[in-house]
């Protein structure tokens, strides 16, 4: 769900970013961090890589996905779009995100024709929608045209036509004014796999890239040319580079360019979910001619 205007920005994380521990509790915890981080530098996408092709990277993806997700429902929607689920059973601990699309009013005397809501399709019903929006009565909207599409079930974008009457329409996620949200996706694949496969400006980020405040022009120069951009960290026991190793992959041959955003540190480690805080309002900033 992409905010408006400027460019792309999606990161990538492995799956073990949660994996530290047995404990639900801190993956809950971890995962809430990574998702505040994104919503507060409003991140498009949240990539979530496998650091291995074996059963607890499959898990941890899973889990770390389910999290994610969650958070950035609107709470009105929540109990509709998420049965109860083991991997939830901690949901409590994760931190609001408090975004535009989760502050909308909760009374059809506040909502203003033209204005934007989150909404679930609930059913069909005489060839128009029912959505539930989080009103204290449900909108009913037009099948929209492809290539969008709606089905019972899904999420998508309602702009409230007439609050009395209370019709709406179902629009594409790039008409709204505001953040709606990250989206999160979890490909089978490996860093190697994903980074080879993927045409976008790839930024990766190690305490052994060159500092970032010596590449800051060729970070606007790559940023001018209009692509996605993406930016990757390494997983809380493996830089991005030792990952790569593993496939036989050198960092230089898939990143367009490797950087340390930290500088001189004062801790041996800088653990991924602090790096993700570090780096992105660097990244987000220069991509969207802040400064």
């Amino acid at each position: 769900m992409p905010h408006r205007g400027g460019l792309q920005v999606s990161i990538l994380l492995p799956a073990s970013v949660i994996g530290v521990s047995e404990d639900l509790r801190i993956k809950t915890f971890r995962a809430g961090l990574v998702g505040r981080a994104a919503a507060i530098f409003m991140v498009d996408e949240i990539i979530i890589y496998l650091d291995d092709h074996d059963s607890e990277s499959l898990r941890n993806q899973r889990v770390f996905s389910k999290l994610l997700h969650y958070m950035v429902i609107p709470q009105y929607l929540r109990r509709l779009v998420f049965k109860k689920q083991e991997e939830l059973r901690f949901a409590g601990l994760l931190p609001p995100l408090k975004i535009p699309s989760h502050t909308v009013p909760a009374s059809l005397k506040h909502v203003k024709p033209g204005s934007f809501r989150l909404a679930a399709v609930v059913r069909a019903e005489r060839g128009r929608l029912v959505l539930e929006a989080g009103l204290e009565k449900t909108l009913t909207a037009p099948v929209p045209q492809p290539p969008l599409e709606a089905r019972v079930g899904s999420v998508v974008l309602a702009r409230v036509e007439n609050p009395l009457g209370l019709s709406a329409s179902i629009v594409s996620p790039g008409e709204s004014p505001f953040y709606l949200g990250y989206r999160v996706s979890t490909p089978r694949k490996t860093l190697g796999e994903l980074l080879k496969s993927l045409d976008a400006v790839k930024i990766g980020t190690s305490k052994y890239g060159e500092p970032v405040w010596r590449r800051i022009g060729e970070l606007r120069r790559l940023f001018s040319g209009g692509r996605r951009i993406m930016v990757a960290f390494g997983s809380p026991s493996m830089g991005l580079r030792e990952i790569l190793a593993r496939e036989g992959l050198r960092a230089e041959d898939v990143f367009n360019i490797i950087v340390n955003t930290v500088g001189e540190q004062g801790v041996e480690t800088v653990r991924t979910e602090e790096a993700v805080y570090i780096t992105l309002p660097l990244v987000t900033s220069l991509a969207r001619g802040y400064w």
